[in-house]
C-alpha cells in the first residue's frame, strides 16, 4: 500500500504545478480550453491557506470566472468526475484540469503537454488527509475481527468511507466563461454549434429518407411492376425515417435546452451589469414586463426557430421534387412567389404583434404604477376620473388584439391551403398538353411536400415572430452582459499597496446622467486619509448622493480623476474597488435580500461564513445595538428575514445596512443619510461603534 501511495505521488508530482506558477497554469488552461487568451500576467504565488480569493481575483483578471467547489467525502468521486475547466489543490501542487471521462483527469503539464491522471489517484490525493487519521484504528478493528485478507482492503475502505462520509473536501475551483463574452463562443463551447449541425442533417436526412422511399414505391406502382424487395426496401426506409425523426426531435430537445440555459444566464448577467440610472428609469411595470418578455424569448422563440428550419429544409427539398415534376420551373416559380407572399404576411403580423406588444405593455405597467401609488391616486384624484384613463388604455389593447388575431388567422391557415390551390392550377398546363402519368405524380408529391413546409412555417413563423418582437424588450439586457467592468491588473487586485495614509483622492471629478444631460458634479475634490471622518453636507439634489456613488465605484467620472491608494479604477478593477470601499446608500436604493440574517450582514465576506465571520457580525450588531432584535429572532442570525421572512422595522433595516458595510473590512466606509431613521440615542450609540470600526469615514447628512 505505501508503495501504491509513493507511485501516486510521484505520478502527481510530474503533472503538477509549483504554487508560484499557478497564474502562468490558470493563463496557459483558460487559453488551451478556449475561456479566454490567458494574457494576463503572472502575480506570484497565492497564499498558501486559502487561495480561493486569490484564485477568483486572477480568473477575473484573465475575464474568466472561477467558482470554489467543496464537496463531502461520499460525493467526492461524482465531484471530481463533473470538473471541467478546473484547477485541483494537491499536495504536490496545483493540477489544471481540462476536462474529465471515465479513463480519468486530462491535465496540462507544466510543460504544456496533456496528460491523463486516474481519477482514484486524484480522490486519493484529496481526502487522504481525512483518511488516514482514522485509518490506524480501523486496521486494529480489521485485525481484532480476524477479516481475511482478501477481503480487508474492500472492508477497509468500506468503514472509512462511513466514518468521513459527511466531512468537507475543498481544494478545487471550476473555470468558466464569462457569461457576457462572445455568444457564440459560448455556444461553440458548450457544444451547440455542434448539435445544432447534427440536428440539421438529420432533419434533411429524414427528408430524403421520405423522399427516396415514396419514389421507390411510386416508381414500381406506376410502371405496373411492384416487386416484394421494393415493398420492403419501402418498409425499411420508412422505419429508418421514424427512427430518424425521432433522433431529431431528441436533439432538438437538447439543443432547446442548451441555449435556453445559456441564454438566462447571458440575460441575468445582463441584468446584473445594467447601470443603476437605467434601471431607474424604468418604472416597475416595464421591469416586470422584460421579465414576461424573456419567458417568451425562451419558450416560444427557441422551438419556432427549429420547426422554421425544419420547414425551409423541407420547402427546399419540395423545390426540388417539382422541378422534376411535370410543372418543372413554372411551379418552382409559383413555389419562390407564394413564398414571398408569405414572408410579407409574416411582416404585417410581426407589425401587429409589436403594436399589440405595445399596448399590453401600457396595461402592464400602468397596473403596478397605479396599485404602488393607489392611496395617492384615491386622495389626489377625482372619484369620476379613476377609470377613464384604464379604459382607454383597454380600448387600445382590444382593437390591437383584433387586428393582430384577424392577420395571425391568415398567416394559420393561408400559406398551406393557398398553395394547395395554386400548385393545382399550377398543373393545368401539363394536362392540357397531355403530359404522362409520372411527371403528374411527381408534381402531386410535391405540392402536397411544399404544403405540408408551409403548415410548419405557419405554425413557427407565429411563434418564431412573436418572440423576435419580444426580444426587443430584452435586448438591452443581452448586450449589457458584454458590459464587462474593467478586470484591473493582478498585482494592483491581489495586493493593498499602502505607500501612504491617503486613502481616497477625488481632482477635477464631474458627472451627468444621460448623454446630455446637464452636470450633476463639476470639477469636484476630494482627499481623504486613514483616520480621517469626513461630514458631507448639503441641499438636495445638490449631487452628494451622486459623488458617494462616484467614490464607491458605482459610477464612472465623466471626467477627472479617482484614486484608491493611488490607483484609479482601470488598474485596480471595478470588483476589487468596491471590495476596498464600502458604501451604505440611502435606504431607497439599499435592499434587504430574502434569505438569513448572516447573509445579509456578510455579503462583502466569503459565503458560507466562517465560525469566526458569525461571531464578528452578531459583535457588531449588539454594538449597533441590534441586540435585544437576536434575541428575539427564534434562530438568530440563521433567521430568515426579507419579504418573506422576518419584518424589520425602518430603523432595523438602517442599522442592519450599517453593519453590512462594517463588515466589508474595507479600507474607506461612505454612509449615505445612514443615520436618519435612528432616534438620537440610538443613532450617537451607532456614530460611536462606525467611527470605532472604520478606517476612514465619510458620512452624508443634510444640514
Amino acid at each position: 500500500m505505501k508503495a501504491d501511495e509513493t507511485d501516486r505521488a510521484a505520478a502527481l508530482a510530474a503533472v503538477a504545478w509549483e504554487p508560484a506558477a499557478l497564474g502562468q497554469a490558470m493563463s496557459a488552461l483558460t487559453a488551451a480550453c478556449g475561456l479566454a487568451s490567458g494574457a494576463a500576467a503572472s502575480p506570484g504565488a497565492p497564499p498558501a491557506s486559502d487561495p480561493t480569493a486569490w484564485i477568483e481575483a486572477y480568473a477575473g483578471c484573465m475575464g474568466v470566472e472561477a467558482e470554489a467547489v467543496e464537496s463531502s467525502f461520499a460525493d467526492l468521486p461524482r465531484a471530481i468526475a463533473s470538473l471541467g475547466p478546473s484547477i485541483v489543490r494537491v499536495e504536490q501542487g496545483y493540477l489544471a484540469v481540462t476536462s474529465t471521462s471515465g479513463r480519468g483527469l486530462s491535465v496540462l503539464t507544466p510543460a504544456l503537454t496533456r496528460a491523463r491522471v486516474p481519477l482514484e489517484t486524484v480522490r486519493r490525493a484529496l481526502s487522504a488527509h481525512l483518511e488516514d487519521r482514522p485509518a490506524s484504528h480501523v486496521d486494529k478493528w480489521l485485525a481484532a475481527a480476524r477479516v481475511s485478507p482478501r477481503r480487508a482492503a474492500r472492508a477497509r475502505a468500506e468503514l472509512l468511507a462511513q466514518l468521513v462520509a459527511d466531512k468537507p473536501i475543498s481544494g478545487m475551483w471550476l473555470l468558466r466563461a464569462d457569461p457576457g463574452s462572445s455568444f457564440r463562443r459560448l455556444l461553440s463551447m458548450r457544444g451547440v454549434l455542434r448539435r445544432g449541425a447534427v440536428f440539421l442533417g438529420a432533419a434533411a436526412l429524414q427528408i430524403a429518407l421520405g423522399v427516396f422511399a415514396w419514389w421507390l414505391i411510386g416508381a414500381g406502382a406506376l410502371d405496373g411492376d411492384v416487386q416484394p424487395g421494393w415493398l420492403v426496401a419501402w418498409v425499411l426506409l420508412s422505419l429508418s425515417g421514424i427512427f430518424v425523426q425521432l433522433f431529431a426531435s431528441w436533439t432538438g430537445g437538447l439543443l432547446t435546452i442548451d441555449v435556453a440555459a445559456l441564454l438566462k444566464q447571458r440575460l441575468l448577467c445582463g441584468a446584473l451589469r445594467l447601470d443603476p440610472a437605467a434601471i431607474r428609469t424604468r418604472g416597475s411595470g416595464a421591469l416586470l414586463a422584460m421579465v414576461s418578455e424573456s419567458e417568451a424569448v425562451e419558450t416560444a422563440g427557441l422551438g419556432g426557430a427549429l420547426g422554421a428550419i425544419v420547414g425551409v429544409v423541407q420547402l427546399a427539398s419540395a423545390a426540388v421534387v417539382l422541378a422534376a415534376g411535370a410543372g418543372g420551373g413554372l411551379h418552382v416559380a409559383l413555389l419562390v412567389g407564394w413564398a414571398f407572399v408569405v414572408a410579407l404576411l409574416a411582416r404585417r403580423f410581426a407589425r401587429q404583434r409589436a403594436a399589440w406588444t405595445g399596448e399590453r405593455f401600457a396595461i402592464t405597467s400602468g397596473f403596478v404604477e397605479n396599485v404602488v401609488g393607489h392611496r395617492t391616486r384615491v386622495a389626489q384624484e377625482l372619484p369620476q376620473l379613476h377609470h377613464v384613463e384604464e379604459d382607454a388604455v383597454l380600448e387600445r389593447y382590444h382593437v390591437a388584439s383584433r387586428a393582430m388575431d384577424r392577420v395571425g388567422d391568415l398567416l394559420s391557415s393561408l400559406p398551406a391551403r393557398g398553395w394547395l390551390a395554386l400548385g393545382l392550377i399550377g398543373l393545368v398546363p401539363a394536362v392540357l398538353g397531355g403530359v404522362s402519368v409520372g411527371p403528374l405524380v411527381v408534381a402531386t408529391g410535391g405540392i402536397l411536400q411544399a404544403q405540408a413546409a408551409f403548415a410548419m412555417l405557419a405554425t413557427s413563423l407565429g411563434a418564431l415572430l412573436s418572440a423576435a418582437v419580444s426580444w426587443r424588450s430584452i435586448a438591452r439586457l443581452f448586450t449589457a452582459a458584454a458590459d464587462r467592468e474593467p478586470a484591473g491588473i493582478p498585482q494592483a487586485v491581489l495586493g493593498r499597496p499602502a505607500t501612504s495614509d491617503v486613502i481616497l483622492e477625488a481632482r477635477g471629478v464631474s458627472f451627468r446622467y444621460g448623454e446630455g444631460g446637464e452636470p450633476v458634479l463639476r470639477d469636484c475634490g476630494l482627499v481623504l486619509s486613514k483616520g480621517d471622518r469626513l461630514l458631507l453636507e448639503g441641499r438636495s439634489g445638490g449631487g452628494k448622493s451622486t459623488l458617494a456613488g462616484v467614490l464607491s465605484g458605482l459610477h464612472a467620472p465623466a471626467s477627472g480623476l479617482v484614486l484608491l491608494r493611488g490607483l484609479d479604477r482601470r488598474t485596480l478593477g471595478g470588483a476589487a474597488w468596491r471590495s476596498r470601499v464600502a458604501s451604505a446608500p440611502q435606504f431607497h436604493d439599499n435592499h434587504v435580500l430574502s434569505g438569513t440574517l448572516a447573509f445579509n450582514l456578510l455579503m462583502g465576506r466569503a459565503w458560507p461564513a466562517s465560525p469566526e465571520d458569525r461571531r464578528e457580525a452578531e459583535s457588531v450588531c449588539r454594538k449597533l445595538g441590534l441586540g435585544p432584535l437576536l434575541d428575539r429572532m427564534p434562530s438568530g442570525l440563521d433567521q430568515v428575514v426579507g419579504e418573506t421572512g422576518w419584518q424589520l422595522s425602518h430603523g432595523e433595516r438602517s442599522r442592519l445596512f450599517l453593519a453590512r458595510a462594517l463588515l466589508q473590512r474595507a479600507d474607506a466606509v461612505i454612509l449615505d443619510e445612514s443615520f436618519g431613521a435612528l432616534d438620537p440615542l440610538t443613532a450617537r450609540e451607532c456614530v460611536g461603534a462606525v467611527i470605532e470600526r472604520a478606517p476612514a469615514l465619510v458620512v452624508i447628512a443634510h444640514p
